[in-house]
């Protein structure tokens, strides 16, 4: 269990470090009078239980006027988590209208937390309530942005900014992007602002007019993970190598002050590592891949081991070994535009271990995936999970990776739970992923959720109205 005071650690920022960890468990909020426990799945927010009347479902429908007060207190129950399911299995509404309270309902409760000034938060990692508990909302960073949107006192937001001198810019592995976020168009032309790394103060110097609204975004860009805080780096000398010194001096005198052409060999092959792939073969950005070949053929016999001295040998290769993986990784479409994202995350600069090591990493992340879908076909589900697993970890953007985990788990009827999770994050990565809300939907109806299978159905019909495996389904349903 983790504790934090509000009055340190403002709310946008605990439920911001849930989102952006994907976190499960419950997060309870005590400020008497007022205490709430609020369920997360996978960072998402799927409930908020609270031990004040007013709170509760049905007075909520009551002012609502959609029951009559004798009606709602069939709402009332010794289990706050079984609301939801109860508030379906009485059928007193349609479902959509049910989906839309429901969202309402939390939404009523969740907002104003953001604007509480003390108290204290304690966050327990525990099972993810089942789905039949759950109000799935729309989108939880949309909550926060509302969340945050409605604070008013000076204090919380002064609060929630923290550090005013601390770097922010555009985060590299943002599971949102801008455009994904319902901001306002001023909100968006707001956070679209911000390119490079700079100050919070500075950032909201460019907003004089509307400073409010743009301390906002800054709290809800970072609370979602879109922004982040950026360490600067400072230029401190590089620690001499004396071995590596000695080495080169050594290598130096057996070369020769006349075999320029070694020297420069050697003096590039030290180059490699601030070097991008493109700066590699010497192609523009916009390369086309016969001119990747082309540059890499090039730098291939520039550097040919077999005309130059036996003592460059080790240094010519370290350059082969760069050039083939350049060729590789340019030569093909995917790994290109892959590579090509990574490198614009850093603003086009140059290579670094990190993007190199992260560059394995999606190779790898793909490797499995190929292998995970064969296992799948081949009926070997557990060594496919396993592959699939350490896919999601490398690439969490990857829907069909995700959707093909919920498929294989849910082989194993113990495992159905986790299915679901992971048929819920494809469908986080990609909302219209059709396969995956039918597969969702299809599970529901297998663990008796019929009003979730039938949202999860109408949800597809939505996007695909000629869909005739959500219609049947559908159908099939409504005659049970």
């Amino acid at each position: 269990m983790s504790l934090e005071r509000i009055e340190i650690t403002p709310f946008a920022v605990i439920v911001g470090e849930i989102l952006q960890n994907r976190s499960t468990g419950s997060l309870t909020i005590i400020r008497p009078p007022v205490r709430k426990v609020l369920y997360w799945s996978q960072g998402e927010l799927v409930l908020i239980s609270s031990a004040a009347s007013d709170d509760s479902l049905a007075d909520f429908l009551v002012r609502r006027g959609v029951l009559p007060p004798d009606r709602a207190v069939q709402m009332l129950t010794e289990d706050p988590t079984d609301v939801v399911a109860k508030f379906h299995e009485a059928g007193m509404l349609e479902l959509s209208w049910r989906q839309t309270l429901l969202r309402e309902w939390v939404a009523a409760q969740f907002v104003p937390l953001f604007s509480l000034d003390e108290g204290t938060a304690a966050f327990s990692e525990d099972t993810a309530l089942d789905p039949d508990k759950r109000v799935f909302l729309q989108s939880t960073a949309g909550s926060i942005v509302e969340g945050v949107r409605s604070i008013t006192n000076g204090l919380v937001l002064r609060r929630s900014l923290g550090d005013l001198k601390r770097d922010i810019g555009p985060a590299k592995n943002s599971r949102y992007s801008i455009d994904q976020v319902p901001l306002t168009e001023g909100e968006r032309q707001i956070a679209a602002k911000l390119t490079v790394p700079e100050t919070i103060e500075s950032f909201l110097k460019h907003f004089h007019a509307d400073s409010v609204t743009a301390a906002k975004v800054v709290i809800s860009m970072m609370a979602i993970g879109i922004f982040t805080v950026v360490e600067v780096r400072t230029s401190t000398p590089t620690p001499i190598n004396f071995d590596d010194m000695q080495r080169d001096l050594e290598l130096l005198a057996a070369i020769g002050a006349d075999d320029q052409r070694s020297l420069r060999a050697v003096g590039y092959s030290r180059q490699l590592d601030s070097m991008d792939h493109y700066q590699v073969l010497e192609v523009p950005r916009a390369a086309t891949r016969a001119q990747v070949m082309t540059g890499g053929e090039t730098q291939s016999k520039k550097y040919d081991i077999a005309t130059f001295p036996p003592v460059v040998r080790d240094a010519l290769q370290v350059i082969q070994r760069r050039v083939d993986e350049a060729i590789n990784t340019l030569k093909d479409p995917l790994r290109r535009a892959a590579y090509d994202k990574l490198l614009n995350e850093r603003g086009g600069r140059g290579a670094d271990s990190s993007i190199q090591q992260r560059v394995t990493q999606r190779s790898i992340a793909d490797q499995n995936f190929n292998r995970a879908r064969d296992l799948s076909v081949e009926g070997d589900y557990y060594g496919a999970i396993v592959l699939l697993k350490s896919t999601v970890e490398y690439t969490p953007d990857n829907a069909q990776a995700w959707y093909l985990l919920g498929s294989c788990q849910e082989r194993n009827p113990k495992w159905r739970r986790e299915a679901a999770e992971s048929y819920q994050m494809a469908l986080s990565v990609d909302p219209n992923f059709i396969d995956a809300m039918i597969s969702l939907g299809d599970l529901y109806k297998l663990e008796g959720l019929a009003s979730r299978a039938q949202s999860c159905y109408e949800d597809v019909i939505r996007i695909s109205p000629d869909n005739q495996q959500a219609k049947s389904r559908l159908t099939a349903l409504k005659r049970r």
